[in-house]
């Protein structure tokens, strides 16, 4: 069994991987033969035993998130022949052993992680005009960006169609409300998904579950809650949208 995990460690994001990488090595899906699909603008993220560097540029938030589809389109001829391809946030920590059968999809060609099943609270793309538009109160679950996956066929599919859904709003000039959480959840509504829960991607400060098998490390704690706030606020990231989007010829 081949299995492509795809991750992005980018500025001080990148200081994730080396813990991520090992508690995967380690825990995830032991019988699997796992390779990594990294996208970095740091050095200290190397290639190596089944590992494999891509540079990407900084382009501040949430460009570095709302992107990733094209990220990955970018590399999709390396991607074939795996039988599933997962991503992962950076922040990521598999604590224990987790099985084929925890994560991987059987009848279904798609996994994802479940943040919300109570429709009062889920918050999909509202606008009809969005390509990432769900009906209100037509959906089952929310699911959140920071674990999904597939069989191999099908998540190249999910990366080249979320990929085109982002250009399409880019177009009409509209952003996403939750940027690439909003475009896999327009994508995934209507289709069959394995829905993991909690257990498999429990934020590191929350006391439930207490089996949890992945957790989100709390970014504040290792990037720093300033630098977070200043990062995630900066004027440059509406001229880095600008530049990027005539880049790959959105806009003249």
């Amino acid at each position: 069994m081949k299995i492509g995990i795809l991750y992005i460690g980018i500025g001080r994001y990148a200081c994730f991987w080396p813990e991520f990488h090992e508690s995967c090595e380690q825990f995830l899906v032991s019988e699997a033969e796992k390779h990594y699909y990294v996208f970095t603008d740091k050095d200290e993220i190397k290639a190596g035993d089944r590992v494999e560097v891509f540079h990407q540029d900084d382009m501040g938030w949430p460009c570095n998130s709302l992107m990733r589809f094209k990220m990955f389109c970018r590399i999709k001829d390396r991607l074939q022949g795996h039988d599933y391809l997962f991503f992962f946030n950076s922040n990521a920590k598999v604590l224990v052993p987790v099985t084929a059968e925890d994560i991987l999809p059987v009848e279904e060609d798609y996994s994802a992680l479940c943040i919300e099943d109570d429709p009062e609270k889920m918050t999909f793309e509202s606008r009809p005009e969005s390509a990432a538009y769900v009906p209100k109160g037509q959906a089952r679950y929310y699911f959140s960006g920071a674990l999904n996956g597939g069989k191999g066929e099908a998540y190249l599919k999910l990366i080249e169609t979320c990929n085109a859904m982002v250009d399409e709003d880019m177009r009409k000039g509209l952003m996403p409300l939750w940027h690439d959480e909003s475009v896999l959840n327009g994508f995934l509504f209507g289709k069959q998904v394995k829905v993991m829960r909690r257990d498999m991607g429990k934020p590191s400060n929350w006391s439930e579950p207490h089996n949890a098998k992945i957790v989100l490390r709390r970014k504040e704690d290792v990037l720093g809650r300033g630098w977070l706030r200043n990062y995630k606020g900066r004027e440059h990231t509406n001229t880095w949208l600008r530049k990027l989007l005539r880049k790959i010829g959105l806009v003249s």
